[in-house]
């Protein structure tokens, strides 16, 4: 009876041991997908005894998380990807500038935006493989002040661009002079977009009208006077200059109508003799604005454009644009050229 029971407690740990349903852990066995997700949701899940603000901590995570893109760009930093730079590196992008030129292009290398490009002198190509060059004969390089081992240049309207672009190109900022410019109708300016400003900006000057807007364009004795131009360049109608007009009368009494308005004696045009007048019929054609451009450039800097013969410049450019230029008068000034 005594081993009965002695057998007995020994069976009855088995016996718990059986019913209680525990397992033995396999050891390098495979585990599911599902198992793996789940204690990845284990691993991640905040503790319920956690204090608030590391559940507010976790949730700002949860936010940033759900505010990601690809390539590590996020809704707090959206340039991320784009903004590192070398600060060592030789050159630099400019957003806004659309040309590519061979060579030291504008200002030593510097870029130029879209609109001031639409007023430089000299428009290059985008697709240019080579350097522009401006060269002129020989036998004709003392007169325009070029090398003398220089060959002929491709065209007139090359020679007189560059010569320009150049010439003007050597002037400092206090240099540039401001030019009032008149239209036909007495006391009317021109407005920034025309040709006519642009005309001003290609020689070297400024334009003293640049800030008025469109529809304030009459002005004054008294708002000229005050703006001081260092140079006058009136334009004219077909009676007073241009094809068919041989006599310099009409042109004379223009000049002298100028000189005579009230104010008009004091201003630095007047007293150094910078008063130009321009036949209408240079606005018409590239080749002729060109020629206007050399006029109002050796009107405002007579010492840089002293060697250029404006009326040889002007037949030149109409010879080879046009076949030649109408017989007349297409400008008047009194500075001796």
């Amino acid at each position: 009876m005594k081993k009965r029971r002695i057998a007995l407690l020994l069976l009855l740990p088995v016996l718990c041991l059986a019913l209680s349903g525990c397992r033995t852990r396999v050891t390098g066995g495979a585990r599911t997908d599902e198992s793996r997700q789940g204690e990845q949701a284990e691993d991640f899940r905040p503790a319920l005894s956690g204090s608030a603000e590391d559940a507010g901590n976790t949730e700002d995570a949860d936010e940033q998380k759900k505010n990601e893109e690809p390539g590590g760009r996020t809704k707090e930093n959206p340039d991320a990807s784009r903004k590192e730079y070398d600060e060592d590196a030789p050159a630099e992008i400019v957003p806004g500038t659309e040309r590519k030129v061979h060579g030291e292009g504008e200002g030593s290398g510097a870029s130029a935006e879209a609109e001031d490009t639409a007023e430089a002198v000299a428009r290059l190509n985008g697709e240019a493989e080579e350097t522009a060059t401006q060269k002129v004969a020989a036998e004709q390089a003392e007169q325009m002040g070029v090398s003398e081992d220089a060959k002929e240049a491709d065209s007139a309207m090359t020679y007189y661009t560059v010569l320009l672009q150049e010439r003007t190109g050597s002037l400092f900022e206090c240099q540039r002079l401001n030019v009032y410019w008149e239209t036909a109708e007495d006391h009317v300016t021109v407005f920034k977009t025309s040709p006519e400003h642009t005309l001003i900006l290609n020689a070297g000057a400024y334009d003293v009208s640049s800030r008025l807007l469109e529809e304030n364009l009459r002005v004054d004795d008294g708002w000229i006077g005050r703006k001081n131009p260092g140079a006058v360049v009136k334009a004219v109608g077909s009676g007073v200059l241009g094809t068919g007009v041989f006599s310099d009368s009409a042109a004379a009494k223009v000049y002298d109508g100028l000189l005579a308005r009230d104010g008009w004696a004091a201003m630095d045009a007047v007293r150094n003799g910078r008063v130009l007048l321009l036949s209408e019929e240079l606005l018409e054609a590239p080749y002729l604005q060109t020629a206007a451009m050399l006029m109002i450039a050796k009107t405002a800097n007579p010492e840089l454009f002293e060697d250029t013969d404006i009326g040889k410049a002007l037949e030149m450019l109409a010879e080879e644009a046009a076949g030649g230029i109408p017989s007349g008068t297409y400008y008047y000034t009194r500075q001796g050229w």
